[in-house]
């Protein structure tokens, strides 16, 4: 016992004769525990520590360490809030294109979003177009219509011998150039000529 107490002296004097070794900085540095069972958040936050560090000592270089990427999640589809009956049109033209239309204009009117592209129907009841016919009036030519004149029918004569017709003072009797025949050379008839004075 009295030897320990004589090697104590012995122990301080060599612990003095060391020179004392500088801390530095980052020694001091926030220590953080991190949850290791998934790997991206234990490297965030060994990467926060650093950050953390270098706020306090800025002279220290913080070692980053890259950290895995998470794929990104699928975005859900938006389930519809609103739905548009299903309704089916008769293909009879134009009232399909009548029924389509309705179907459109009812879903647009309940549930909204962007304009619905109507198709071009023709007019139900078309209203007929009155076309201006102008007849025109006959133009009346006025025809002078002349009365027909009598003519006197010439007088028969000749004929047979023994009923030969003869003429009045002053005719001649003649071969008739409208009838065929050779006139009263023939025994035929004739007609009666008024005779004309060759010495006038």
């Amino acid at each position: 016992m009295k030897g320990l107490l004589f090697l104590l002296p012995a122990l301080l004097s060599a612990a003095l004769a060391f020179p004392e070794t500088e801390k530095k900085c980052e020694d001091n540095c926030p220590q953080v525990k991190c949850a290791a069972g998934d790997a991206i958040k234990l490297c965030q936050c060994l990467n926060n520590r650093e950050t953390m560090c270098k706020k306090q000592c800025p002279d220290y270089m913080p070692l980053y360490r890259p950290c895995p990427m998470s794929p990104p999640s699928p975005t859900p589809t938006p389930k519809p809030t609103c739905e548009c009956e299903a309704r089916y049109c008769l293909m009879i033209w134009p009232d399909s294109c009548y029924c389509e239309n309705a179907i459109k204009k009812e879903c647009f009117d309940k549930c909204g979003g962007p304009s619905p592209q109507f198709q071009v129907c023709p007019d139900k009841n078309p209203i007929p177009t009155l076309v201006a016919s102008v007849t025109k009036k006959p133009t009346t030519t006025k025809t002078k219509t002349k009365v027909p004149t009598s003519t006197p029918s010439p007088i028969v004569c000749g004929g047979s011998r023994a009923n030969y017709l003869l003429c009045p003072e002053g005719y001649n009797c003649q071969k008739d150039p409208n009838k065929p025949g050779c006139g009263p050379e023939c025994d035929g008839l004739g007609i009666c000529i008024l005779a004309v004075d060759e010495t006038v």
